[in-house]
């Protein structure tokens, strides 16, 4: 039923870029990542759908890590909401995407 779904957690969207990133092959997790990632949590979206990803059988060098912006993003919006793993309000969900928006131009 629509407005059944889980709200989406900080964890959902921190853990959804990293996939996305490893996904990708890239070896920085950006605010690329965590702005897709929200769009793939609401269904906007597919990893299949934002580019040809890499089978995970192909050896990889290491798993993606993040850059300073997302690690103080992260711990940011942690103590915004109060933790990972509380949901994030729509409002909130509304602050997050213009945060997360690229500058314009």
């Amino acid at each position: 039923m629509p407005g059944d779904e889980p709200p989406i957690r900080l964890a959902d969207v921190l853990s959804m870029a990293s996939s996305l990133a490893d996904y990708r092959l890239e070896p920085v997790i950006t605010f690329e990542h965590l702005r897709l990632a929200v769009a793939v949590l609401l269904g906007e979206t597919d990893l299949a759908a934002l580019s040809r990803g890499v089978s995970p059988l192909v050896p990889r060098r290491a798993p993606p890590s993040p850059d300073d912006a997302v690690r103080s993003f992260a711990r940011r919006w942690s103590e915004r909401l109060g933790g990972a793993f509380e949901p994030i309000s729509p409002a909130d969900l509304e602050a997050m995407r213009a945060e997360l928006a690229p500058p314009p131009g």
